[in-house]
């Protein structure tokens, strides 16, 4: 397969949307999952006629040929599916993108705010006064 056609594959999955970037510029190095997941590849290929012929699609088209190959092995299509959306969703640029911050937790921590609402802080430790105590004296 070629980088070309793997990323418009990435990209047919995670087009992206406004600043949140399209997978082949979202910083992956998926050549590893791609290679693990060669068949559903190689059957996309076929369902298109070829590379070329995907490229060319267009995006419609190419959802609708993931589709079809989904529907004829959906195990393998959902097993490629989910480990492309794994480095993609802990991919920086789409963290950032997505508002958060792109970094460990520790040593930093990150600042947690106490509800500014009487009545809704008083329903949450509600339910925890109300339990009974789940540790040993």
């Amino acid at each position: 397969m070629s980088a070309t056609f793997d990323d418009a594959v990435l990209d047919t999955l995670f087009p992206g949307l406004g600043t949140i970037p399209p997978a082949s510029r979202a910083g992956l190095d998926a050549s590893a999952v791609l290679a693990r997941h060669g068949p559903v590849l190689t059957a996309i290929e076929a369902a298109a006629g070829g590379e070329a012929a995907f490229l060319a699609a267009d995006p419609g088209r190419r959802a609708d040929l993931l589709e079809a190959v989904g529907h004829s092995d959906p195990a393998a299509f959902q097993a490629l599916v989910l480990a492309v959306s794994a480095l993609y969703h802990a991919s920086a640029s789409v963290v950032e993108a997505y508002g958060w911050v792109a970094r460990a937790p520790q040593p930093e921590g990150f600042a947690v705010e106490a509800p500014t609402d009487e009545a809704e802080a008083a329903r949450l430790l509600g339910k925890v006064r109300a339990r009974r105590q789940i540790w040993r004296a």
